[in-house]
């Protein structure tokens, strides 16, 4: 009777082949996990022990789950809100503070002078600058005049006190506007500040 394999039974074979050493794979010690593995691992360990007390409470892990997703969801949206603010208020904060600045304008000059920049200002179009100008002259003109110490360092709710005007108040509300408000400032709003320092600054 001839054989069903003439050349030998290939199971015996492969068995040979496989217990050649050179063949073996022997199991090898485990690989370094990666910083991404190890991470995971780790927010997986804080995950559990946070949601072991919960899940005692509970008694029940799928609940204990869901509510942790949840919470989790919630903070993760906070988060994102507190990030879009701050990145909104860092894009502004150049802006504000060139805006900033302006208060600082009349160190080096007298109101008429500050007040004809002003003017100039206006006419052209810079609201911006022609309400600076005109804050920093009504100022000026305080000193000048010597109804308030021209100080620098001041902030309009410092002024406000120290001058105690109704017609300053309106001078300055409009000016913390211009400066340092979103809206900015417009033609209407410079028209509106003339006509406050002209009250604060005529009569005195």
């Amino acid at each position: 009777m001839t054989a069903p394999w003439p050349h030998g039974d290939p199971r015996a074979v492969a068995e040979r082949i496989v217990a050649d050493g050179r063949y073996q794979l022997a199991p090898q010690n485990p690989r370094d996990k990666s910083w991404l593995e190890l991470l995971g691992d780790a927010l997986n360990a804080l995950w559990q022990q946070l949601m072991s007390p919960l899940g005692h409470l509970l008694g029940n892990k799928t609940l204990t789950s869901v509510i942790g997703f949840a919470v989790l969801a919630a903070v993760l949206v906070l988060l994102a809100f507190v990030v879009v603010r701050f990145a909104k208020g860092w894009r502004a904060r150049p802006a504000a503070r060139a805006r900033a600045d302006a208060f600082a304008l009349g160190d080096d000059a007298d109101a008429r002078a500050l007040f004809a920049r002003a003017l100039a200002a206006a006419a052209q179009g810079r609201h911006h600058e022609a309400a600076a100008l005109l804050w920093a002259s009504a100022l000026r003109a305080l000193d000048e005049r010597g109804r308030v110490r021209y100080d620098a360092a001041r902030t309009p709710g410092e002024w406000r006190r120290a001058v105690r005007d109704a017609a300053f108040d309106a001078l300055a509300r409009d000016a913390v506007v211009a400066m340092f408000g979103n809206r900015g400032a417009d033609a209407a709003l410079v028209a509106r500040m003339r006509e406050s320092y002209d009250r604060v600054v005529v009569p005195a």
